[in-house]
């Protein structure tokens, strides 16, 4: 079985899913905790539809304390706002050859990391999972969905195929995707349909059904389509409006990630998500007023910072 060492930077549910699955597969895993926060007391994951949690084991350390060239492999699962700071802070440790795996949501942020470190091998996963903690270290894998992993840039190119020959030894569905570029987009467009609806009315996602939500999100996809077809993206076969009415019913009971930061008082990644449309928007100078409306509104009404 492979020994290749994964490091792991942030303890919150994505971070511990992947360093869960990873370590249960047989890897050697290092899980980074944020400075100035204690390291959780266990580690667990309870697996997808599983009734019990199983426990797993990572080294607990943080980014400043790991040692000067001593990692290879670093997967970034923090917020997209935290991500490029989070490099900048591991960058000590990494190895002339090390190889970046970002599993941020939205676009943006993995854009801005392989644009600063060319020289690493730049990896994006756009992924469809859900978990959630119950506690420090304790994850649940609440929703079983698929990893597509693609490489940003030309060091990426080289690596990226092992990456996922590795990632299939765990029990996460790994997807080779060889153009990312249009599967962030894919995921970037029903995001931009439901969170900061969701966020804005404090609503579940089956709420966006709601004739007066249900035409904010028919305005929301038909800007999206607009700002895809200028970019000579690919449009679903069905629309992304019933794309995203298939995923708004598939996950009526579900709080949306933007909804929940909001409920904790936390910074959303708004800037990542309408707000990335926007900024394309008004380089293919197509007007989008849906998502500006929604940018303005999440980011005055819950104290967001500044783009």
């Amino acid at each position: 079985m492979s020994q290749t060492h994964w490091t792991v930077l942030g303890a919150g549910s994505l971070g511990c899913l992947w360093a869960g699955y990873l370590n249960q597969a047989g890897f050697p895993v290092t899980l980074l905790h944020r400075e100035g926060v204690a390291a959780p007391e266990s580690l667990n994951l309870t697996r997808f539809q599983a009734e019990q949690a199983t426990a797993f084991e990572a080294r607990l350390t943080t980014a400043s304390a790991c040692p000067e060239k001593s990692i290879s492999r670093l997967v970034v699962a923090t917020k997209a706002h935290d991500a490029l700071n989070a490099v900048a802070g591991i960058k000590h440790a990494l190895t002339d050859n090390a190889c970046i795996v970002l599993l941020q949501n939205g676009m943006g942020s993995q854009q801005a990391v392989a644009e600063q470190y060319p020289e690493f091998a730049i990896i994006a996963v756009c992924i469809t999972d859900g978990a959630y903690r119950t506690g420090p270290g304790h994850v649940i894998h609440a929703g079983q969905g698929v990893s597509r992993v693609g490489a940003l840039n030309k060091a990426g190119q080289k690596v990226w195929r092992q990456v996922v020959e590795d990632l299939e030894q765990t029990d996460l569905i790994i997807e080779a995707c060889e153009d990312i570029n249009q599967a962030l987009w894919n995921k970037l467009a029903i995001n931009i349909a439901i969170n900061g609806l969701t966020a804005l009315d404090q609503c579940l996602n089956g709420d966006l059904m709601q004739p007066e939500r249900y035409q904010r999100v028919a305005s929301l996809c038909r800007e999206t389509e607009a700002v895809m077809k200028g970019l000579k993206l690919q449009l679903p076969e069905q629309g992304l409006l019933q794309l995203a009415t298939d995923v708004i019913e598939g996950t009526a009971k579900n709080r949306s990630s933007m909804l929940q930061d909001t409920l904790r008082g936390k910074i959303t990644e708004i800037d990542y998500i309408n707000g990335y449309l926007v900024q394309q928007a008004e380089r293919l100078n197509i007007e989008v007023p849906e998502s500006l409306l929604i940018l303005h509104e999440v980011k005055q009404r819950f104290n967001q910072p500044s783009s």
